[in-house]
């Protein structure tokens, strides 16, 4: 919530105080409203994929009924959920030519999904062909 504020109140402030600004860059917002469909797509692919194994929440204990998905788009994607958000939370900042906020909102993404992938690997790595998973399917997340 305070993220989609602060990205709010961005958009205000800039369009107040160098409106043209907005302008100049309307590409940008086409790039922008691009990769969000593109996100929201890659997110819901995801989450039929992955059926019960897919959770809204950042995992902190590996549950019982979870199964490794390593169909689908999990077969190129090693957290495709996760790269669906990271494309729409920052590609919402695009769609408004918010500079500050798409810093802002690459960075913090980038840091719960660095999280998330380090659990992710502690509890699938028993196998050869769980790391074999891992090694094929890369992240596609900045700075994972």
């Amino acid at each position: 919530m305070l993220a989609m504020i602060a990205g709010l109140a961005e958009y205000a402030v800039e369009a107040i105080l160098v409106p043209a600004t907005k302008q100049q860059w309307q590409w940008v917002s086409y790039l922008g409203l691009v990769l969000v469909l593109a996100g929201e797509v890659i997110r819901k692919t995801a989450m039929v994929t992955a059926a019960s194994s897919f959770t809204h929440d950042i995992a902190r204990e590996r549950r019982d009924k979870h199964v490794l998905v390593t169909t689908g788009i999990y077969r190129y994607v090693r957290h495709p959920g996760y790269l669906g958000w990271f494309l729409w939370s920052i590609a919402t900042q695009l769609l408004l030519v918010n500079p500050v906020c798409t810093v802002g909102f690459t960075y913090v993404v980038s840091a719960s999904g660095t999280c998330s992938t380090t659990r992710y690997l502690d509890w699938h790595q028993q196998g050869t062909y769980q790391r074999g998973h891992h090694q094929l399917s890369g992240s596609h997340l900045a700075f994972v």
